[in-house]
């Protein structure tokens, strides 16, 4: 008695169909007897390779018994090759040769099955049943497969239109601090071309309104509207997702954001300043009044968001003047003493490190554990905690790099790592 495979009472449910493929009739006719009294159905018996093609094509099989050996131009394992080249389905070989290269050949196929002539009738029925099994088995794990990695798939799908849409709100969160730095950012320009609008009935009243006065004072307001101008521009860039992935400057993406909190932050009594630590860069003396903003080249570029990375900048940039007003507010701050964000960019092998550093305190041990968490937040009513989480997401999630926090000196430090391009 044939040994019960578990599950093949699915099988016993539907009348399988199979195609012999032998060159000798006798063995063929035999098998086929075989096979009818255990319930199966022949569908043909063919004896050369591209008559198994023709036949499979036209009758689909569940199942192909097949003769190595066969007349004709192919034998039986390039004709199984044609065959699992078009269809899924089982193979079982059958021979009269136990060559150890024809059993290499056969095995790269990979055969359901292998049976030595003559054919045992128990050891055939055996094969058989195990081979519709198996194969049956094994288009269920590959269904499974495929509907898990759909689903997969469509979860990631969620997650990264979840992201980017907190992303989102987090930039609508930040649009009144920009409109409040936009607003710092005009205040000087706007009075230098008030004041040179207010001198110029005095020059032409005492005799100095040449040609010389009036084009360094269009000049002058020119250079000045220039400036305006460009801080709308970066306000717009700011608000505009990023949809693809590009090599950017860090150093030009960090200044561009210091560049808009700047009066803010004088303002408020912080001072700020940018350097870069990196073996080869070049500082450079900063234009206008910023004289702790250091530019250096070459620029440490990375491959990311621009946009997003800025706005990972402005949310810990923010984040340390909070902490600084509140830690001034509650006097823990000497009214001496100013505040302090220091922003530092080094290299550490291939990785571009990005510090910032405050004094405002630090952070306690417990919310250290869980300030990257979503919708956690130090700020009470006042804050979102989106920020840091949409930091994390950022910098770790959507560009590979890293985040992490620690208390130093008087206040805390953040330290951004990300896989460094080639210098600009």
């Amino acid at each position: 008695m044939v040994p019960a495979i578990p599950g093949w009472e699915y099988y016993k449910m539907e009348t399988k169909k199979i195609l012999i493929v032998e060159d000798e009739f006798f063995i063929a006719n035999n098998i086929k007897v075989i096979l009818e009294s255990s319930g199966y159905t022949v569908t043909s018996i063919v004896a050369t390779g591209e008559g198994a093609i023709q036949r499979v094509e036209r009758e689909t099989p569940d199942l192909v018994l097949m003769d190595i050996e066969l007349n004709g131009e192919m034998d039986g394992i390039e004709t199984v090759n044609e065959i699992h080249a078009r269809y899924d389905m089982p193979v079982i070989y059958m021979t009269a040769y136990t060559d150890e290269k024809l059993l290499e050949r056969a095995k790269l196929t990979e055969p359901f099955g292998y049976l030595v002539k003559p054919v045992n009738e128990r050891e055939l029925q055996t094969n058989i049943e195990m081979a519709l099994y198996k194969h049956k088995t094994e288009n269920r794990l590959k269904e499974m497969n495929r509907n898990l990695e759909k689903r997969v798939l469509e979860e990631m799908e969620k997650r990264i239109q979840k992201e980017q849409l907190l992303i989102q709100q987090s930039k609508m969160a930040a649009m009144g601090e920009m409109i409040g730095a936009i607003a710092h950012q005009w205040r000087q320009p706007l009075n230098s071309i008030n004041i040179i609008a207010q001198d110029l009935p005095d020059a032409y009243k005492f005799g100095e309104l040449d040609e010389k006065y009036i084009k360094e004072a269009a000049e002058k307001t020119m250079n000045l509207v220039d400036y305006m101008s460009q801080t709308i521009d970066d306000f717009r860039d700011f608000f505009k997702p990023s949809k693809e992935r590009v090599p950017f400057k860090v150093n030009t993406a960090i200044k561009e954001i210091i560049q808009l909190l700047y009066y803010q932050l004088i303002k408020a009594d912080i001072g700020i300043s940018l350097s870069c630590t990196y073996e080869g860069a070049t500082k450079k003396p900063p234009l206008g009044d910023r004289g702790e903003i250091c530019i250096c080249k070459p620029e440490i570029v990375v491959t990311g968001y621009p946009n997003e990375f800025k706005q990972a900048i402005l949310n810990l940039l923010t984040n340390a003047r909070d902490a600084i007003i509140d830690r001034k507010e509650q006097g823990l701050l000497k009214e001496e003493k100013q505040g302090l964000i220091s922003i530092e960019i080094s290299r550490e092998n291939q990785l571009a490190v990005t510090k910032i550093n405050d004094n405002g305190g630090g952070i306690s041990e417990e919310s250290l554990k869980k300030i990257f968490e979503p919708y956690f937040t130090t700020k009470g009513d006042d804050g979102t905690g989106i920020g840091l989480y949409m930091c994390k997401t950022i910098i770790e999630n959507h560009m590979g790099g890293r985040i992490r926090a620690k208390n130093i000196g008087e206040g805390a430090e953040f330290r951004l790592e990300l896989k460094m391009e080639n210098d600009c």
